[in-house]
């Protein structure tokens, strides 16, 4: 059997791939929870997310 260097390359590609399409979906539901309870917090970074939505 042969090693092949970029076999793995891709698989690491695919992996980073993975898991940068999953914390970015974790993101944009942050951001609507946060947009939901802008009303709730005034301090950090829920307070700008408000403030560049208008909804502060």
């Amino acid at each position: 059997m042969k090693f092949s260097t970029t076999k793995v390359r891709f698989s690491i590609l695919a992996g980073l791939a993975a898991y940068g399409t999953y914390r970015l979906v974790f993101d944009i539901i942050g951001v609507g929870t946060a947009l939901q309870n802008c009303h709730l917090s005034s301090e950090g970074t829920i307070n700008v997310i408000c403030y560049l939505f208008g909804l502060s």
